[in-house]
């Protein structure tokens, strides 16, 4: 099982560069031990909520502004699994690289209930969008604020302390080389990210201010 240490950050002074990268390169279902693309994640914690930056550079962007809860996966996409304690039920937050975003939670892949629109805008209206053009190359980070309401199906005050199961994913349903990519490896017949037997494991420091 993967594990991670999640560092804790002041909101107001945090900074993604100071937090490792981990990568995003477990890819069983392409059949090929050349990387689809290059993904990886940064993540740390702020007590009252969670900073999560992705960074990934592929060839092709197709991606549209989609409604929230829309089918982002279609897109270049990120995406990134939470479970509190060893409950069935987990979160799972989809970002196409627009800043369209997707939340639900629920028990597996098909028994999900959406995160209702008006908790998710404000995430969305606060992200951080770069896009870069390097030559036969797309580089583009997106920096996300999770707060602890967004996890609307639990009563959380506060990350500091916690440990929780999580996956990170990166997937493109309909570009030119569909693929489907995660931190954690997944055992599966097919491309399924919904997987929580598979997820790794968070330790969020402590911090005394956050308590």
């Amino acid at each position: 099982m993967k594990i991670l240490s999640v560092p804790y950050q002041n909101l107001e002074t945090a900074s993604p560069s100071l937090v490792p990268v981990n990568l995003i390169n477990e890819e069983p279902w392409s059949g090929s031990e050349v990387l689809s693309c290059q993904a990886g994640f940064s993540l740390s914690h702020f007590g009252q909520g969670i900073c999560l930056t992705y960074t990934v550079t592929e060839a092709f962007l197709n991606a549209k502004k989609r409604r929230i809860n829309g089918a982002v996966h279609r897109d270049n996409c990120v995406e990134f699994f939470l479970g509190f304690e060893n409950e069935k039920e987990y979160y799972n937050f989809e970002f196409n690289c627009l800043g369209s975003i997707k939340g639900a939670f629920g028990e597996g892949r098909n028994r999900r209930k959406f995160l209702p629109p008006q908790l998710l805008k404000p995430v969305q209206d606060n992200m951080g969008i770069s896009i870069e053009n390097h030559g036969e190359q797309i580089k583009w980070v997106l920096t996300i604020v999770l707060p602890v309401s967004t996890f609307l199906f639990h009563q959380i005050k506060s990350f500091s302390g916690l440990t929780c199961s999580a996956n990170f994913a990166k997937c493109g349903d309909d570009l030119p080389n569909p693929h489907f990519l995660s931190w954690a490896k997944i055992i599966s017949v097919t491309p399924n990210f919904h997987q929580p037997a598979s997820f790794g494991k968070l330790i969020f420091e402590s911090n005394d201010a956050a308590l």
